[in-house]
């Protein structure tokens, strides 16, 4: 649905212009009556006069009855280049995410089969196709029907465009730069730049100009930079860490001091000139999210920053909350919790920015580890060290914040998370280029040997140590559903036999600390039990059963979002608080008349 606030002047028969203030709310479009279907005429016709001397005018969109957007992660909508349509993903009754394509003069949405757990979604330059990230792919869905079309590998989607030629560049992966693919499909390839030798990059956000033949990217830490298919040649717009949009009339889209800002642009000299001048002022917003998309006749969709509160919060085995720890906070996400072998520490995620600190469970004090990033903390044996993903890959320091941080592997994104009790192995995720997010083992010694142990077209995440190091608890989703699974784990190594201990999903195991029962959170969000009996090689376990319903922020990605206290009887979960509250998507149509004030 769309709700709309607007007062503009229209002419009535005699020609002189009369002022109509128009409130929309959730339309009916036609059982609504004469006064709805008079403000849907005056909001459609807007749409496509382009920008002219129209007013600007601001619509709230939202998905419709049948579909809700997600509560546990930001959902996306782009506007087409045409300024006719949205793409944009929700939950429907199933509690799927997908994508959906929406007309701006419906109520209809238009489900694009295949989009499963889309990614960073963006149009066609003729409005009839959208392409996006899905399950370590990029994929194609044409609005003519089928299902979606497989382009080629993108392990984790960070931006995409789509040229007038048939050419997409995107960013496959967090810290990786720019590559191309024909819109066809195809092996892709990297586009050349000219880049300091010795310097990490990391790019995001890549988008066409007029041409199609340049683009502008984000190049992380160092602001907006334009590069080129046909040029090796790269060079700074503007220092501004932040996505950005080239819009048709002249202008460069862009954050800024927590500002949506346009600047006028000349694409031929790939040159700003002017000031920036606002369009969306005093909105909280992140650099590193691309949450705005422009038309080519003047129409623009922005999304303020997606954001839930949050709370540590103990529970007991039967639910009922008996504790939390520091006040509750409003963010995207969550903590990654996890508890010191002696249980009087917690090791979390703050952000943003993101980095490590430890929480003092009986003083109440923090201490912080990292100064820069760092995500997924993961206690040693001894409670003495942490690791974690850092700037440099995978990364310990000392758990009380002094001395300098040791780089373990230099990997790029890599997750820790688990370290066997006898200190000798590190466990971590990894995403390759076909196959996701796969497990690995690094020996703790002076040669630091990297062995992997699980790969496959599926993702295998949250892999966890039993507290005798003898056997590896993940998750994978080959099944077409995050299930639990559990292997033997010897010198750094899988067995060969697996079990399967979920029934209706499964996410983020957690062992007890007496081997003695392991943990999961299914798909429905109850958090789930399982009794383990452990005899020699033999691994016994009991059909799960549920303990309570959890309200978790993620059950996705390489997240951890809950863990027990030693004696098994709490459990330290990252907590939704509420109902959510961050506001659906903007549609500013007619947005450079803005700038003209």
């Amino acid at each position: 649905m769309i709700d709309a606030a607007h007062e503009t002047a229209t002419p009535d028969k005699s020609g002189k212009k009369v002022v109509a203030s128009v409130w929309l709310s959730r339309f009916p479009w036609i059982a609504a009556g004469v006064f709805a279907l008079i403000a849907f005429g005056l909001s459609f016709a807007y749409l496509y006069r382009g920008t002219g001397t129209a007013d600007v005018v601001r619509l709230s969109f939202e998905p419709p009855a049948e579909l809700s957007f997600n509560d546990v992660q930001p959902d996306t909508a782009v506007i087409s280049p045409d300024g006719r349509r949205v793409a944009f993903s929700a939950n429907g009754a199933d509690g799927k995410n997908m994508l959906y394509v929406r007309e701006l003069n419906t109520v209809e949405a238009k489900l694009l089969p295949g989009s499963d757990n889309p990614l960073e979604p963006f149009w066609s330059p003729d409005s009839k196709s959208v392409a996006y990230g899905s399950n370590g792919k990029l994929k194609r869905s044409d609005l003519n029907g089928g299902n979606a079309q497989v382009l080629c590998d993108a392990a984790r989607m960070v931006g995409g465009s789509w040229s007038k030629d048939g050419t997409i560049v995107f960013v496959p992966d967090y810290r990786t730069t720019v590559v191309q693919v024909s819109a066809t499909g195809g092996e892709p390839k990297p586009v050349a730049m000219n880049i300091e030798q010795g310097n990490e990059e990391r790019h995001r956000y890549p988008y066409f100009l007029a041409d199609g033949r340049h683009f502008v990217f984000n190049r992380e830490t160092k602001g907006i930079w334009a590069g080129s298919l046909d040029s090796p040649e790269i060079v700074q717009i503007v220092p501004d860490n932040s996505p950005a949009v080239y819009s048709r009339q002249g202008w460069l889209i862009f954050i800024r001091n927590d500002a949506l800002v346009a600047q006028a642009f000349d694409p031929a000299k790939l040159a700003l000139s002017g000031d920036a001048m606002p369009i969306i002022s005093y909105q909280k917003s992140w650099v590193n999210n691309f949450r705005f998309s422009a038309s080519d006749n003047g129409n623009l969709v922005w999304q303020g920053v997606w954001e839930r509160e949050y709370q540590l919060t103990w529970f007991d085995r039967e639910g009922k909350q008996v504790g939390t720890v520091e006040a509750p906070v409003k963010i995207a996400t969550g903590l990654d919790p996890i508890i010191s072998p002696d249980g009087k520490r917690v090791a979390v995620k703050r952000n943003p920015p993101n980095t490590i600190w430890v929480i003092d469970l009986e003083k109440g004090t923090s201490v912080k580890i990292t100064s820069d990033f760092g995500q997924m903390p993961v206690w040693s044996p001894d409670g003495s060290r942490l690791a974690y993903s850092g700037v440099g890959g995978l990364v310990i320091k000392a758990a009380n914040g002094l001395g300098d941080a040791e780089t373990v592997l230099a990997l790029g994104a890599t997750f820790p998370k688990s370290w066997s009790p006898d200190g000798k192995y590190i466990i971590f995720l990894k995403r390759g280029v076909k196959t996701r997010l796969d497990m690995y083992s690094v020996a703790m010694d002076s040669e630091r040997k990297e062995t992997l142990l699980l790969n496959s077209p599926s993702d295998e995440v949250s892999p966890e140590l039993s507290p005798d190091g003898k056997w590896l608890a993940y998750g994978s989703d080959d099944t077409g559903s995050y299930e639990i699974y559990v292997q033997a784990f010897s010198n750094g190594k899988l067995g060969a036999d697996r079990k399967r201990i979920s029934t209706t999903g499964g996410r983020m195991p957690v062992w007890r600390r007496d081997n003695g029962e392991l943990y999961f959170i299914a798909a429905d969000g109850q958090m789930m039990s399982t009794s383990v009996k452990i005899s020699g090689s033999e691994f016994g376990f009991s059909p799960p059963k549920a303990l309570f319903k959890t309200r978790t922020l993620a059950l996705f990605g390489a997240v951890h979002e809950f863990d027990i206290s030693p004696d098994g009887q709490r459990f330290l979960i990252g907590t939704l608080i509420g109902d959510p509250k961050a506001p659906p998507p903007t549609v500013i149509l007619n947005w450079t008349a803005a700038l003209k004030k």
